[in-house]
């Protein structure tokens, strides 16, 4: 019988340490953290299976701790920015992640700059090309003939509709952010 109490109680501590502790009692399970691309995960853009384009994955992890992956910078950017046309909602952002591409390691948004307007092509076409710093983002842009470079935090809808203007999107990204409807 003192076993059995013993089992409940160290079984009642650990999920109360659980639950009042998360990242400590699962480390592994950072709340905000990018996430594993599941094979099975797909883009809610486009159906693609994400995990399959492992460069250019991208996602959104949400406030309760969801997350949405993308297999283009450009279909995660017209998710948060173009919900009228696409007619998704998105919930609550907490995190936004894209794949460094030189390095295939996660980047937080805010670190991030974009290559735009290079030849380099991804699983939906045209890709915008993320790195962590602008010196690396200037080499990038002389290597691959790109055409600008765009700190994350000032792409807004008007810079993606410049963008799509100068044939720096894929087609049907351009069909969806020019389309007047």
């Amino acid at each position: 019988m003192k076993f059995f109490n013993l089992l409940f109680l160290l079984t009642a501590l650990f999920g109360i340490a659980s639950f009042t502790f998360p990242n400590q009692v699962f480390p592994n399970e950072v709340f905000g953290a990018p996430k594993k691309i599941e094979s099975h995960k797909e883009c809610p853009l486009c159906g693609m299976y994400p995990s399959r384009y492992p460069q250019f994955n991208c996602q959104l992890i949400f406030k309760d701790g969801t997350y949405e992956a993308f297999d283009s910078a450009t279909g995660l950017l017209l998710y948060l920015l173009f919900s009228d046309k696409t007619g998704i909602n998105p919930k609550p952002v907490d995190k936004i992640y894209f794949k460094h591409y030189l390095k295939e390691s996660w980047l937080e948004s805010s670190k991030s700059f974009f290559v735009i307007g290079s030849e380099i092509m991804g699983p939906m076409g045209i890709e915008f090309l993320p790195v962590d710093n602008k010196h690396a983002a200037e080499e990038l842009k002389n290597q691959e003939n790109g055409k600008e470079i765009i700190s994350f935090k000032k792409i807004d809808r008007q810079y993606m509709i410049r963008a799509a203007k100068a044939g720096w999107l894929h087609f049907l990204a351009k069909k969806l952010v020019l389309d007047e409807n």
